[in-house]
């Protein structure tokens, strides 16, 4: 339920999902999180209504989403300009709202919006974070676990046309 905890679970769920490998050393300093078999560069976020804290009412939904500067581990340096390095962000949202039974592991409490990321550089509002109600307005309905992998690869092939 912790913020850093579900964010890597998070990523884990759609590299599952689309079928990309886990194994190996996690890169936590890249500037996008998972890259497709394909070369799709994607940067997957996570919020939740519920925290690990005691909350008196359900969290707002709120994305942090700012251009960052690159990190190369070849070279160990920094990139100069900010900037999207993904093709496509991944908004997992852990949805349910009953703190006596919420789950992080169970696949069907989670929802999946996607997101080419020229339509989030493309916004005239913040281009720090999102909300969920323009996220919403944005990439449409969100999916389930089990249709991520389609939605990922239609919204894959208009990033990269």
């Amino acid at each position: 339920m912790g913020n850093t905890a579900r964010g890597v679970l998070a990523e884990y769920l759609v590299a599952k999902a689309l079928g990309i490998s886990t194994k190996g050393i996690r890169e936590g300093w890249l500037a996008w999180d998972l890259t497709t078999d394909d070369g799709v560069k994607i940067e997957v976020k996570s919020a939740a209504f519920l925290q690990s804290w005691h909350q008196s009412k359900l969290s707002e939904i709120l994305f942090l989403v700012p251009p960052k500067r690159g990190w190369n581990p070849d070279t160990n340096q920094m990139e100069a300009v900010l900037k999207y390095h993904a093709d496509l962000y991944v908004f997992a949202l852990l949805a349910h709202t009953d703190k006596t039974t919420v789950d992080p592991c169970d696949l069907r409490q989670w929802k999946f919006y996607v997101l080419p990321t020229q339509k989030l550089g493309e916004r005239t509002r913040s281009q720090q974070s999102i909300t969920l109600r323009s996220l919403e307005t944005l990439a449409g309905a969100p999916t389930d676990f089990w249709h991520s992998s389609d939605v990922v690869k239609n919204a894959g092939a208009i990033a990269s046309s």
